[in-house]
């Protein structure tokens, strides 16, 4: 054997050996590949829909991670009177999350980079022209949004009623954006599996929602969100957020384009446009699939924990979306996601992507984000209590303390100038000027582990 011969046999040696100690390694660091959710209706493999390390920036949010997101679209509906003021936080919150997002609105534009696309653009000009409802919408297109004036720009001044804001001419608008959108959607991301409906007072549980999306068919035609019912109508709630698989949004588009005359007068006849989205697919043949208690309506601190229907309880169900959320909302409830989803790769012995529990119910937000924030008393601060005692105007916050303390049930207590109120229910609630308010919270821990019990880890309603 010649010394040449000798040098490359023992080189081959030492690759040999290289290759055996990295096996060895990555065997016991349990390093695996991380398995890529299916579509089609596929469950995810067992653990969390985590994307490798290494195809995530060391600076990005933690929802970067989650694989599967491909096929996915979120379209945001809003107006020129409130775009200012509700969608910023997006961008640098949920939108980063977002694998593809459109916006649109009653006004088309470029805002802040981001384009805005006009819901309305392709209604007939004779509608625009005629109906009442499209008053506020040639001002806006022959001013611009920067042309409208203070008092008609946030919408917080008008009241909500028995028909919603009627007297805001942006919200009166908004009926009209529904059926058009779907169009402009299919348009302009015709091969999408999903499209997610949110509004800029939403906010959806992203972790969850492709979690939920992969357990779901996207070939089937299905419309899902939180059921509403005015008249014999019963609809998916828009503020709620709602899904459609491509298939649902391609029978809903063709029944309104086959007689756009029709559609357009039942809008102007109704005042609520998902109504009108909900009647439409119904009559396409997509009727609603009932999704509480994952889609709600309100909001963690203001909702009641032990709220239930036929065998639904909102304590053990994933949460998918929330509403009637302010900026400040979106950010602080955007931050705790992240720490649940940044919780996902450190927590246990296994690693990361094998965990079973990855799912965020209802019950987590309110044990993680809700009761660390529910203390013995606090000033300039509502809770919401409903039940006013009698005789107890002037009262201190401890005396109406103790009137809840000889309560069995009672959980929660406030004191304002006309009176103390207590609650068998729970709420963090909000701030209100010169009002007090504290919790019993030993009471509330107990109470919270009576409602621990359930069936089931994922408890998908659908």
């Amino acid at each position: 054997m010649t010394i040449r011969s000798l040098r490359t046999g023992g080189k081959a040696l030492v690759f040999l050996a290289i290759v055996l100690i990295i096996i060895i390694t990555l065997h016991i660091a349990n390093v695996e590949p991380v398995p890529l959710p299916r579509w089609r209706g596929e469950r995810l493999h067992t653990g969390s829909p985590l994307k490798a390390l290494s195809d995530i920036a060391s600076d990005a949010p933690p929802c970067q991670s989650l694989a599967g997101t491909d096929g996915i679209v979120v379209v945001m509906r809003t107006g020129a009177t409130e775009i200012k003021h509700k969608l910023p936080v997006h961008f640098n919150t949920t939108f980063a999350c977002y694998p593809d997002t459109l916006i649109f609105s009653d006004y088309a534009e470029d805002f802040d980079g981001h384009q805005v696309y006009d819901a309305l653009e392709d209604v007939n000009e004779g509608v625009k022209q005629s109906n009442m409802d499209f008053e506020h919408y040639r001002r806006i297109q022959r001013l611009g949004r920067e042309g409208l004036d203070d008092d008609e720009l946030h919408g917080e001044s008008w009241e909500s009623g028995a028909v919603g804001k009627n007297e805001n001419p942006g919200w009166r608008l908004d009926k009209w954006k529904f059926l058009p959108m779907i169009v402009r959607t299919l348009e302009l991301r015709p091969e999408a599996r999903w499209y997610v409906f949110v509004e800029p007072d939403s906010y959806v549980v992203w972790s969850n929602m492709v979690q939920w999306l992969h357990t779901q068919d996207p070939e089937k035609a299905s419309y899902y969100g939180s059921e509403v019912q005015i008249g014999q109508d019963i609809f998916a709630h828009g503020g709620s957020a709602f899904v459609m698989s491509r298939p649902a949004m391609t029978l809903g588009a063709e029944v309104y384009q086959n007689n756009r005359n029709e559609w357009h007068e039942r809008t102007a006849n109704h005042w609520a446009g998902d109504c009108i989205l909900g009647t439409a697919l119904k009559m396409a043949g997509v009727p609603l699939t009932w999704s509480w208690p994952m889609f709600q309506g309100g909001m963690p601190t203001e909702m009641n924990w032990a709220e239930k229907k036929a065998d639904k309880r909102l304590w053990c169900t994933p949460a998918l979306s929330y509403h009637h959320f302010e900026a400040s909302d979106i950010r602080r409830m955007w931050d705790f996601e992240q720490r649940h989803i940044q919780a996902l790769k450190k927590s246990g012995t296994r690693p990361w992507y094998r965990r079973k529990d990855t799912v965020l119910h209802h019950r987590d937000v309110f044990n993680d984000y809700i009761l660390p924030n529910v203390t013995a008393a606090r000033s300039d601060w509502t809770n919401m209590s409903p039940d006013a005692v009698e005789n107890s105007a002037g009262m201190t916050i401890e005396e109406c303390q103790a009137v809840c303390e000889v309560k069995s049930a009672c959980l929660q207590f406030s004191m304002d100038a006309v009176a103390c109120s207590t609650s068998d229910q729970v709420k963090l609630g909000q701030p209100a000027k010169d009002v007090q308010s504290g919790w019993n919270v030993e009471g509330i821990n107990k109470w919270a582990s009576s409602l621990g019990s359930c069936p089931t880890k994922g408890g998908w309603t659908v």
